[in-house]
């Protein structure tokens, strides 16, 4: 499958840029989180790789069922996605400006795996030194995985810090199989 981040990141960029003139990042980041979710579903996503209908009327047929729960720069682009046959960017393109409107805010979204979840005086300084290193608005989620046997797994942006005894194993069996 064909990677579609370096073809959403322009499309991020230009409404990021005229949310951020219009000062309502936060409620673009909304409506285009909704339009996420909505390109998901299994009935839009089959009429944006269907060839039934033309990708100006799937963009019309969207906006309708999201009409008055967005604002209009969504709205306009998700006309210029139709215009230049790019609908299935919308996913792709709520990603990367999630990341920008992050990068802008100066937090970071954290997820933080464990085998078995912290008691709340661990939970507490993880949460704490996480904080300090990135910065107090930093959303952080702790996601249980008993699959990494113990220790921790810090996933931040696209960077992980893996220090899991399954992560450990990993390193060893590499090592000892150069």
């Amino acid at each position: 499958m064909i990677e579609l981040s370096p073809l959403a990141r322009p499309y991020a960029k230009a409404v990021f840029s005229a949310a951020l003139d219009a000062g309502n990042q936060e409620a673009a980041a909304k409506d285009l989180a909704l339009l996420s979710a909505v390109s998901q579903t299994k009935e839009v996503s089959s009429l944006i790789e269907g060839p039934e209908l033309s990708k100006e009327k799937i963009a019309q047929t969207i906006i309708g069922l999201v009409e008055d729960r967005i604002g209009d720069l969504p709205k306009k682009m998700l006309e210029l996605l139709a215009e230049n046959k790019r609908l299935n960017l919308i996913e792709a393109i709520n990603t990367s400006y999630q990341e920008l409107l992050e990068q802008h805010n100066k937090t970071s979204s954290i997820v933080v795996n464990v085998a078995n979840l912290p008691s709340e005086d661990n939970k507490k300084t993880i949460i704490e030194k996480l904080l300090a290193e990135h910065g107090e608005g930093s959303n952080i989620e702790f996601s249980e995985d008993p699959s990494i046997m113990g220790g921790l797994s810090i996933k931040i942006g696209d960077e992980t810090l893996d220090l899991s005894i399954r992560g450990r194993v990993k390193k060893l069996v590499n090592q000892l199989n150069f």
